[in-house]
Formats: structure tokens, C-alpha cells, sequence
């Protein structure tokens, strides 16, 4: 039987066990048994015959030398893939027993598959005392993986869904379309959402409202970052935020729920986002815009609440603006397009963001929207290094991320 490993140094390796019909193991998971999962991990005939040869070992040999993906040299000596939440835990206990590399058990989970039994890998997060088999597996390919993977949501509930597919936190959420659940949906007129001037009661009902619905969040997510977006002005070619308008307060309401929370214990990571700056000189009226609120909201105690500001941009943001951006905050959050998924990447967007890593190389870029993992190849290739999706593509997100970059680490390949 022989067995391939993940080796910091030599890479890809292949030992010969002892021809026994089974692992040592320790016991069973109820599930699909040891024995039955090392076929994950045979070669084929022909391949053993080169290891006979050998002594019963294999180096670095040819075969992993081969060009392509992953998929046609490495997975190529798997009989199947781990498809299945039960011969997930036969992964994990693999690993545990010392007969595989954490590494090699994230190569052989199928993909795919994962979108189908995302309910279980929900459900085996509930009754268990410690980590279930399942969210070791994507702990271990966060441990891999570089990209920070958010989810959107705008509830509690949404909020907890994304706690369990182990998101960083809240990747954006748009303050216009707070107004728009409840208890807010029933009783502000869209037309508000736009309107400069409300009227002095009506604002300090809304405040109230708004505040509930930011503490509640924060009670959620306890801790975890969020992040969220100034609505947009209804002049956008001027950015004027007014301090008797909508925008000031969803501002002031989510400085005052930042406060409570604090005082509660609760630590509260905020970035706001400008939307959409045509200029630098934009970028500069928002910031002023939020420090102005937040001063005249806690006063003093303003500086000890925790949050940065960032902007909102869309995927065709003219380069010249992007590299002013680039040189005024930290973080850019890029508006993925559905368009992009098939389409190949354009030079005018590679030399977009290559333009602003070039003026600001340690600058988080995050794309957010439909993004699925079939949109990673273009992510990794633009170095974008955080998105925000939908929570049931999270861990599907999390294992291919893992993978594509153990693929350029062991064979070579440039994603």
C-alpha cells in the first residue's frame, strides 16, 4: 500500500506502508470506515510498480512535476474524493491517527459536493462540545489560505448563519436597505430614503428604531467585524451630507449603539464606507462627514470607539481615481459584477489593481456580491485578498481557496 504525503520540504511524497488490509485506528466514527478511505489515497497499478522498483519509495518523481492543475497530476492517483459528510470524518480522523497530512485531507475533499451537504456541516455544529469533524476541516484550510472570507446579513439570524460557516464577520451591509426590514419596512415611506429634511419627531423615532437594529447586531456578531456604507447622497456628483438628513441619522444611531455596547462589554469593530467618491477630494467630505457625527454623538469618548473609514467602489472605477483612493484609506471594497464570473480578466482591470497595490501594496481590496467559487481564479488573479458572499458559499469558498493556493505552493502553479 502506498501512501502519499504533504512534506514542507520534498513536497508531494510517496512512502510504502506494510501491506495490512487496514489503518490502526482507535476506534470508529459510525461513519464510512477507515479502511474504505484509504483507497483516497492508493496509487495505481502503474505507479506501484515504479515504487517496487524503487525500494517501496518514491521522491519528488516526474509525476508531480507534470504541468496543469492539481487535477490532472495529483488528484489523477485518487480513486475517489470525499464527498460525503461521513467519510469527512474518516478525513479528520486519518489525520488525527498520524496516516495523512492535514494538508493531503483538504486535497482530497470533494468541492463540489460541499454545496449539497452544507445543512449537515450545519447541523454537526450543533450538540457537539468540541469542534465537530467538518469545521476542523475548514479551520485547518483557513490555516492554508490567505483570502478573508465575510458574508453579508443585516439580522441576527444571519449574523449566527455566518458565525457557523466561520466567516470573519459582516462584509457589507448597505444602510439603505436597513430601511427596508423590519420594523422599519412598515413604517417609513420609501420616499424617505432620499428626502434631505425630516421632520424633527419622525427623526427621533427613526433614530430609536435604528439604534435597536444596530445593538441587536452587535449583540450578534460579539465582536466580530462589520462593515457598512453610507447611503448615497441624492447628489452623487457633489457627495453632500447634510446633518439634518437620513444619512446623519443611521450615522448618530450607530454611534449610539456602538457606545451601549461598549459600556456593556461588548467590543464593536465598525468600517464605514464612503459610496462611490469620484475624487479624493469626495473621499475627504465623507470623512468629515462621519468624524463631525461621531464628535457631536459622544463627544470626547469618540476616539475610544473603534472603527476606520474606507470606500465603496464600483468593479469599472476609473484608475486615476482608484490610485487617489489608494493613497487615503486602507481599505477598498469593490462591487463584483455577475458579468465577471465567465468572463476573463480584462488588461484594464488587471492594470486597475495593479495600479493600486503599487501605490498602496499593504491595502485591503475586498469584492463583494453573487461571488461563488468559481470566481476565485480571477479574485487570486487581480490580488484581491477578501470577499464577502453569500453564507451558504462560504465553506465551499474557504476549502477551494485552501486548495488553489496548496496548488502554487506544492506543484509550482501561478494563480
Amino acid at each position: 500500500m502506498y501512501v502519499r504525503y504533504f512534506d514542507v520540504k520534498r513536497g508531494w511524497t510517496a512512502i510504502m506502508n506494510s501491506k495490512e488490509d487496514h489503518y490502526p485506528c482507535r476506534g470508529t466514527t459510525g461513519c464510512s470506515s477507515i479502511g474504505s478511505m484509504k483507497a483516497l489515497y492508493s496509487y495505481s497499478g502503474q505507479e506501484q510498480a515504479v515504487a517496487e522498483n524503487e525500494q517501496g519509495w518514491v521522491q519528488v518523481d516526474d509525476l508531480c512535476q507534470s504541468e496543469g492543475d492539481l487535477y490532472s497530476t495529483h488528484a489523477d492517483h485518487l480513486a475517489v474524493k470525499a464527498s460525503s459528510l461521513s467519510e469527512m470524518f474518516s478525513l479528520v480522523e486519518l489525520v488525527e491517527i498520524g496516516s495523512i497530512s492535514r494538508e493531503e485531507a483538504i486535497m482530497c475533499i470533494d468541492a463540489d459536493c460541499i454545496r449539497t451537504i452544507v445543512e449537515d456541516i450545519v447541523n454537526s455544529h450543533q450538540g457537539y462540545d468540541e469542534i465537530s469533524p467538518p469545521q476542523k476541516l475548514l479551520l485547518w484550510s483557513d490555516q492554508v489560505s490567505s483570502l478573508k472570507v465575510f458574508t453579508g446579513g443585516m439580522t441576527p439570524k444571519e449574523v449566527w448563519i455566518g458565525k457557523v460557516m466561520g466567516v470573519r464577520g459582516l462584509g457589507l451591509v448597505r444602510c439603505e436597505e436597513l430601511l427596508k426590514i423590519e420594523p422599519l419596512k412598515s413604517i417609513i415611506p420609501m420616499g424617505w430614503m432620499w428626502d434631505e429634511e425630516i421632520a424633527v419627531p419622525l427623526q427621533r423615532r427613526l433614530l430609536c428604531l435604528l439604534q435597536e437594529q444596530w445593538e441587536s447586531l452587535f449583540y450578534a456578531l460579539q465582536g466580530m467585524p462589520a462593515t457598512l456604507s453610507l447611503m448615497p447622497t441624492s447628489n452623487s456628483s457633489t457627495c453632500s451630507y447634510l446633518t439634518d438628513g437620513i444619512q446623519d441619522i443611521q450615522i448618530e444611531a450607530l454611534f449610539r449603539a456602538m457606545r451601549a455596547c461598549e459600556q456593556q462589554g461588548i467590543d464593536c469593530i465598525v468600517d464605514i464606507l464612503v459610496t462611490h467618491p469620484a475624487s479624493a477630494e469626495q473621499y475627504a467630505d465623507g470623512i468629515h462627514f462621519i468624524e463631525q457625527v461621531a464628535e457631536q454623538t459622544l463627544g470626547h469618548s469618540h476616539r475610544s470607539i473603534k472603527y476606520r473609514v474606507g470606500a465603496l467602489v464600483p468593479w469599472n472605477i476609473r484608475s486615476s481615481v482608484a490610485g487617489e483612493l489608494a493613497r487615503c484609506t486602507n481599505l477598498l471594497v469593490v462591487e463584483w459584477e455577475e458579468r465577471n464570473v465567465t468572463s476573463p480578466v480584462d488588461a484594464m482591470s488587471m492594470e486597475i489593481f495593479h495600479h493600486i497595490r503599487q501605490v498602496h501594496p499593504r491595502i485591503h481590496i475586498r469584492a463583494v456580491g453573487h461571488l461563488t467559487s468559481a470566481d476565485l481564479s480571477v479574485i487570486y488573479t487581480l490580488g484581491i485578498d477578501e470577499i464577502s458572499c453569500e453564507p451558504q458559499e462560504a465553506p465551499i469558498i474557504r476549502i477551494v481557496a485552501a486548495q488553489l493556493e496548496l496548488m502554487e505552493k506544492v506543484i509550482g502553479l501561478h494563480l
